[in-house]
């Protein structure tokens, strides 16, 4: 399990390279935004293949074969008219806090259980003394 969460984390690694290595090259060589660049396409395509012998037993060997791929990422600039969609979706998608949100200290959590689920501390010292 932790061996394959390990593989997971550094196939993510090389995929955040990959895109942080397009958007390099995009706003060096071509001159464009990086604030306003997103992904265009993304796809994985043959690589090359490494060939090493493998011995067996009894003096007999063989070829193993570990293939490779290529990641390709592709950046664009954003238009105009889908900036104003991104900022017309993060206005729709703010919540405004309740009252009780409002009320709470920064450094408080806010509760999950509703307070009519709760039972009262005077009951529960009750219980407590008995």
């Amino acid at each position: 399990m932790i061996m394959e969460l390990i593989y997971i984390a550094i196939v993510w690694i090389n995929v955040l390279q990959v895109i942080h290595s397009a958007r390099a090259n995009a706003t060096h060589n071509h001159g464009l935004d990086p604030d306003r660049l997103l992904v265009a396409e993304a796809f994985l395509g043959k690589g090359r293949f490494i060939k090493r012998v493998s011995y067996h037993s009894k003096g007999r060997h063989g070829i193993k074969v570990r293939p490779e791929c290529r990641l390709t990422v592709v950046v664009r600039e954003t238009t105009p008219e889908e900036e104003a969609h991104i900022a017309k979706l993060k206005v729709n998608n703010f919540r405004k806090l309740t009252k009780r949100e409002k009320r709470l200290v920064p450094h408080k959590l806010i509760e999950i259980e509703p307070v009519w689920g709760r039972k009262s501390r005077n009951h529960e010292s009750r219980a407590s003394a008995e």
